[in-house]
């Protein structure tokens, strides 16, 4: 019963000033919604793309939209951006100033909100007073994106290109010495290849050449170095080519040209600004000014009621 009482006595108190609460209501929607326009608060539009990593490499087991996200986000996109817009005149800040980077970087991440959909898709959003500016952002830090994945590619390409080219010309120079080693067995002892000169020198032995005896006694002798040597060689070469072919596509990577994104929902320039609404500025400043009202009221009525008491004790 009591709360009861509680709250009738409130919907008295706002019946009988109803009039008072009503002006102050529509004052504060009045002040809220002349508050709200462009000459006090800036509008800002928004412009956003959504996209999907494309030719990349993982560098570690993270998933690629995760590799992506890290990517648009890192430090070097914003310098990029920063730079490029001169976002310290943009947004009014002193860059000679104490603490203008750490301001920089709140402005930064405040306007530039980069996230990752349900989808396991990247999706880019800047905010700006400028719709233009926050289209062409979108556009630059997807640029910037693609140019750092294929920087970081080039690099890593460039030192497999050096590793395996190193790799190549120790395993020709050992083909060298080998080929020199075969050479002489070749010119010195007779011996070119055991399976197609067998038949041979057994005919020419069997006639009655002296040299054929020779190069037999030769390949008695010496067989298994000649065999070995001849292995070696053999896969020298082999290692010697698949490291050449390695080469050869570390130098593509290094010349190519390709993007890393698949960008399914494009930046556009926003005709209409998002912020701020200002239906729900005026219906909160309404309704603030009236809760505002209620409690002024109260506090009068308080302060009231007890000199009434005392006037009638009087």
């Amino acid at each position: 019963m009591e709360s009861y009482f509680k709250t009738k006595s409130i919907f008295d108190l706002i019946a009988k000033w109803k009039w008072h609460l009503l002006i102050i209501t529509v004052v504060a929607a009045i002040l809220g919604y002349v508050f709200s326009c462009p000459y006090f608060i800036h509008p800002k539009f928004k412009s956003s793309a959504v996209m999907y990593p494309a030719n990349i490499v993982p560098h570690s087991d993270e998933s690629e939209s995760e590799q992506m996200l890290q990517m648009v986000a890192s430090d070097d996109i914003k310098f990029q951006i920063i730079e490029k817009y001169d976002l310290y005149t943009h947004y009014g800040i002193d860059k000679e100033a104490k603490g203008s980077l750490a301001k920089m970087m709140e402005y930064y991440n405040d306007n530039v909100i980069i996230e990752k959909t349900n989808n396991d898709a990247v999706k880019i959003t800047v905010c700006d007073e400028d719709p233009q500016m926050a289209a062409d952002m979108v556009n630059s830090i997807i640029e910037g994106y693609d140019n750092l994945e294929l920087k970081m590619e080039i690099i890593k390409a460039e030192e497999i290109l050096r590793i395996y080219t190193d790799a190549a010309n120790r395993k020709a120079r050992v083909i060298d010495s080998l080929s020199d080693i075969m050479k002489k067995y070749g010119t010195e002892y007779g011996m070119i290849d055991l399976s197609s000169q067998t038949r041979a020198l057994s005919e020419a032995s069997a006639g009655g050449r002296g040299d054929a005896n020779s190069i037999i006694k030769n390949w008695q002798e010496y067989r298994a170095d000649f065999v070995k040597t001849d292995s070696l060689l053999n896969a020298t070469i082999a290692r010697y080519n698949k490291d050449m072919r390695i080469c050869d596509e570390a130098r593509r990577d290094i010349n190519r040209k390709q993007t890393f994104s698949n960008v399914v929902s494009r930046p556009y320039v926003a005709d209409k600004k998002f912020y701020p609404v200002r239906w729900i500025i005026t219906l909160f400043c309404g309704i603030g000014g009236c809760l505002i009202g209620i409690i002024a009221i109260a506090i009068i009525e308080g302060c009231r009621k007890p000199k009434e008491e005392v006037g009638t004790q009087d």
